[in-house]
Order: structure tokens, then sequence, then C-alpha cells
């Protein structure tokens, strides 16, 4: 699943260029392709041209407070998911996103409790980190192989974390894409693993 970052870029830049008021190119452009380049002041350049251009958009707001939780500038992400909830209560991706900033910074509790608000039904799982787990696991049936690593990394599981970290890749999940720079994978970042990961992924460690 690597990307031709190169290309990316230029295409993104060719679409800001014929609309620059466009806030969902802004908004794609820095999430999706200078995040996972580790690009950090364009990224938040971009977060800020969308959010001028769209400021009340729930999913661009949510996904800036993840980009700034990936740069562990946690009190201004933190701060970013609550006015995010407080504006739209019932943003399912937001409780998920928070639930995994929870996890990431080892406040399981209330990982789970985020997780079970994003969830269609809650199910029956221990506030602790091996229920975030089982939560992760449920959440949409349990595809999204990229959130199990980071449920399992968060825990400390690192043979775990790998494996979901494959089968992402290999299921070419865009959400692998989206929280390889969580900093649930810090743990992971000097494992060999990890290293050959990002080589395949076309992207800086």
């Amino acid at each position: 699943m690597q990307r031709r970052w190169s290309d990316s870029d230029a295409e993104f830049g060719r679409a800001i260029k014929l609309n620059p008021k466009n806030a969902v190119a802004h908004y794609f452009y820095a999430f999706d392709n200078l995040v996972p380049q580790k690009r950090r002041a364009e990224a938040e350049a971009e977060f800020r041209k969308a959010l001028s251009l769209d400021p009340l958009s729930s999913i661009v707001n949510a996904n800036f407070a993840v980009a700034l939780e990936e740069i562990h500038r946690y009190p201004e992400a933190l701060a970013e998911f609550q006015k995010n909830l407080g504006r739209d209560p019932n943003s399912l991706p937001t409780h998920h996103k928070l639930g995994q900033f929870y996890a990431s910074t080892g406040r399981f509790a209330d990982a789970v409790s985020e997780c079970q608000k994003s969830l269609p039904q809650p199910i029956a799982v221990a506030a602790n980190a091996q229920g975030y787990i089982e939560c992760e696991m449920a959440h949409r049936g349990g595809v999204r192989s990229a959130a199990v690593a980071l449920a399992y990394s968060a825990s400390g599981d690192r043979d775990h974390a790998f494996e979901y970290l494959e089968k992402a890749y290999a299921d070419e999940d865009i959400e692998l894409l989206i929280v390889i720079r969580s900093p649930a994978f810090d743990p992971l970042r000097t494992d060999a693993r990890y290293k050959d990961l990002m080589k395949r992924l076309g992207l800086p460690e």
C-alpha cells in the first residue's frame, strides 16, 4: 500500500491552486498526506486553513485533535476533542478518536468509555487495557486492524501490535496511514519490524 507521495503532493497542490477556498482539499492534504509524512508545520497550516473555511466541520476538528496528539501536544488535543464534542456530542468518530487518545496516554477506563460510545451497541468489557482491546475488536465487526494494533501497542503487547499492523498493511487498511504516527506506537519505533513497515509505506521513521 505504498503511496506515491510526491505524486500525491502534486495532485493536492493542483487542486488547491484551482480552488484555494476548498476546505476539503486543505483537510485531506493535511491529514492524509502531510501528517503521515511527518511534515508537521505544513500539516498544521493546512488544517488551520481548512478550519478557517469550514470551522464547524466535526470530522476536520476531530482529526485536527488527532494531529495535535500525534506531535504530543496533549492538552491542546484534548481541548479540541472536548470542544468538538461540546458542539456535536453524537459524533461517533470523535468518541472513537478520543478513546484512542486516552489509550495512548494510559487512561484505559476513559478509553473504554469513549470506545463504547462509538459502538452501535455497548458491549460488556472491563474498564482496563484488555477491555479496550476487546472494544476495538468489536468496532465494525473487528475489521479495523490498524485500530486494534494501536490498542495492543498502547497496552504494551508488541507482538500482537505488529501482527495487526501487518494485517492492516496486507488489507490496505487506510486507517494504517492515519494512526501510524500515534504516540501509542512510540514504544515500537526502535523495533526493526517498525522500521521495515515504514520503509514499505515509503514514510520517514
